[in-house]
């Protein structure tokens, strides 16, 4: 067991297959993910002695319970039920690791494309959620979150009253994501290219949003491996280096249903995390913003480059409209995955995954050169997590 305060490493990442209907239960894509982050890592099973996931009101979840009686990890002695974003999972997994309070921590999360999030899943009764299902924290039935588009297009609305911000702005943040998810295999979208005019062009469901500003719903489980740098040092991959990680919470039982004020909130983490690191947003190779939907990104930029009420002009400035993707400083680029809105639905694992590939060097024709430092932050209004890596 290890002493308090050690620097942390991801050292094994996985996934899943991502898809539109994968043909898998929730349960099989979970481990899945589990089984390729741990053989990636190079430490052997018997070694795992952590493990958490997601497990609350985001359902279809997998009990790390599950997890660990169908690998046979036997030698558990810290385990953890988070809750959404991903980025809480694996914050957790940081926190244990450098606690002391296991070894090696494996981290998890898994989607499944069910009838609350996908009208073509409404056919599907092995799709179906229980309904009248209630989260005792909160005043909302967990299958009937009416609230939630409602909440996203009232802040987008209140953000263009008092900024100015346009339907265009934030097509920059969407039609970015979609096109680094055309050099993203793994990508439900890797072969379904967005052109700002598509975007424009696109039924405004709750204006001014329309569906292409939401995630897109998958089947698909991520993962990592955590342990110190110190042993990091003994396995065969390049670990991601945790400078920083924090979590930030704000807001009420009620948020669903009232307009989104998410800045506050994320500000805080951004700070705590460039106070923590020693680091500035000019010390970043790479941004994986969260994007839940794109007014949660619009947010997240303000708060993490200190835009607030500029993000517009901001964005005119980092858009390239011959790549169609932006560069933030003339220099960092958002998303190279694809995010949840070009890769797909989990939460923001990817955004995880992605910046331990980029530091890695192995994100193929996605790879910045000579990334050193990437900031990920995941989350909306009142949840939210996030964390500095750098290349060890």
């Amino acid at each position: 067991m290890t002493g308090r305060g050690e620097k942390v490493a991801i050292v094994g990442i996985g996934s899943s297959t991502l898809s539109r209907d994968g043909g898998r239960s929730v349960g099989g894509l979970a481990l899945d993910a589990v089984r390729n982050a741990i053989i990636d890592s190079g430490v052997p099973r018997d070694k795992i002695d952590g493990v958490s996931g997601i497990y609350s009101t985001d359902l279809p979840t997998v009990w790390p319970g599950y997890v660990v009686e169908s690998l046979g990890l036997e030698n558990i002695i810290w385990s953890n039920c988070s809750s959404p974003p991903s980025a809480n999972t694996v914050t957790e997994g940081i926190l244990a690791v450098a606690a002391g309070a296991c070894d090696y921590a494996v981290c998890y999360h898994a989607k499944f494309r069910w009838d609350m999030v996908s009208g073509a899943a409404r056919k599907d009764p092995l799709r179906r959620a229980p309904r009248g299902a209630f989260d005792p924290a909160m005043t909302m039935p967990l299958v009937e979150p009416v609230g939630v588009p409602n909440g996203m297009f009232a802040a987008m609305q209140r953000h263009a009253h008092e900024y100015g911000t346009t339907r265009e702005d934030i097509g920059k943040i969407v039609v970015n994501n979609r096109n680094w998810a055309l050099e993203n295999t793994d990508a439900v979208f890797h072969d379904a290219p967005l052109s700002m005019e598509d975007y424009l062009a696109a039924p405004q469901i709750a204006p001014p949003l329309s569906a292409l500003d939401m995630d897109m719903p998958i089947d698909g489980a991520m993962a990592v491996v955590i342990t110190t740098a110190e042993r990091a040092a003994d396995l065969p991959n390049r670990p991601a280096i945790v400078e920083a990680s924090s979590n930030a919470i704000t807001g009420g039982t009620d948020f669903f249903f009232r307009a989104f004020d998410s800045y506050a909130s994320y500000r805080v983490l951004v700070e705590r995390l460039w106070n923590k690191s020693g680091l500035t947003i000019e010390d970043m190779d790479v941004v994986n913003i969260y994007d839940g939907f794109s007014s949660l990104a619009l947010e997240w930029i303000e708060a993490a480059f200190d835009v607030r009420g500029e993000a517009s002009g901001f964005l005119k400035d980092s858009w390239n409209a011959e790549t169609g993707k932006l560069s933030f400083l003339g220099r960092i680029p958002m998303s190279t995955h694809g995010g949840n809105i070009g890769e797909g639905r989990v939460q923001g694992f990817g955004h995880v995954l992605e910046a331990v590939r980029q530091l890695r060097g192995t994100a193929g024709t996605r790879q910045v050169d000579g990334a050193k430092n990437v900031l990920v932050v995941n989350g909306n209004n009142p949840v939210n997590a996030g964390m500095i890596l750098s290349a060890g």
